[in-house]
């Protein structure tokens, strides 16, 4: 009786330890930071990895929501909270003004500075945390993409690397062309767009197209105009590579043939793929 109650027991705690491993992360697992800018209440869901313990410099992700999504929504569809647990970085998801960021083209101008808002939640983050200012990062989703190629562009000086899905650099409205400013400093920029998007198109309808903000970053930052390409063997996926650029910068380009607007999970993972790019693309 005495053995069974033992292994009962061991029994009881493998499956206590598992529940807890692999019970959904509830809402609380972020720190939620809200703070007046611009005359406006702005929300940010920060999430800290457990193994954090302020002695050390950790990466900084700041991940962006598409038009009509939502901080929480882009989380769960990245799940890039997960992936900094596992890579030891922080990641912050906010919150645009009416589901939408001001990226100043096209439909998306509105009288709110949400550059400013990051360039000061960048601020705020540093104050709290041992942000590594090398290995500051922002990537996103369709407009939330839009957004981060304008944040490598104003914020040159902060951000080591961007990472836009399904994004542009631009539009023609009424038959002027707007696009985001020239950066100061050199950014690597990785971009994923599907061939089959309808939203963003890869080839361009109203916003500019893919290989024009591809040929914006390449010639910003010095890289060879001639790419090394590689397609996976698949053949649904096209790497193209536009390296050389100064400061050890590089513009990279994943086209996923007959792939839509979505952040793709497959035939890559956007996130593993988006964050190995960071991890070897620091400030320099």
């Amino acid at each position: 009786m005495k053995t069974f109650f033992i292994v009962f027991g061991i029994l009881f705690l493998i499956a206590f330890i598992a529940i807890i491993k692999f019970w959904p992360r509830s809402d609380n697992s972020n720190e939620v930071l809200n703070f007046e800018f611009g005359g406006l209440r702005r929300t940010v869901y920060t999430h800290v990895p457990p193994n954090y313990d302020g002695t050390k410099p950790v990466p900084l992700v700041i991940v962006l929501h598409g038009y009509s999504g939502s901080a929480r929504g882009i989380e769960a569809s990245t799940r890039f909270s997960e992936k900094a647990d596992e890579e030891g970085f922080i990641v912050v998801f906010p919150e645009g003004v009416s589901q939408r960021w001001t990226v100043g083209f096209g439909s998306l101008k509105f009288d709110v500075d949400d550059v400013g808002f990051i360039k000061e939640l960048i601020n705020k983050l540093e104050q709290k945390y041992l942000i590594d200012p090398k290995r500051i990062y922002v990537t996103g989703f369709s407009n939330g993409a839009m957004m981060s190629h304008l944040l490598g562009a104003e914020l040159s000086g902060k951000i080591a690397a961007i990472a836009p899905v399904a994004g542009s650099i631009g539009a023609v409205t009424n038959g002027v062309l707007e696009r985001i400013p020239e950066p100061s400093q050199p950014v690597s920029v990785l971009i994923i767009h599907g061939t089959d998007d309808r939203s963003v198109q890869y080839e361009g309808n109203g916003f500019l197209s893919v290989a024009e903000s591809v040929l914006f970053w390449v010639e910003h930052n010095g890289c060879s105009l001639v790419p090394h390409n590689e397609t996976l063997s698949e053949g649904n996926v096209i790497i193209s590579v536009y390296g050389g650029g100064m400061n050890g910068s590089e513009v990279v380009l994943y086209t996923l043939i007959d792939v839509g607007h979505v952040w793709p999970n497959t035939p890559i993972s956007a996130t593993d793929v988006i964050w190995d790019f960071f991890e070897n693309h620091p400030k320099q």
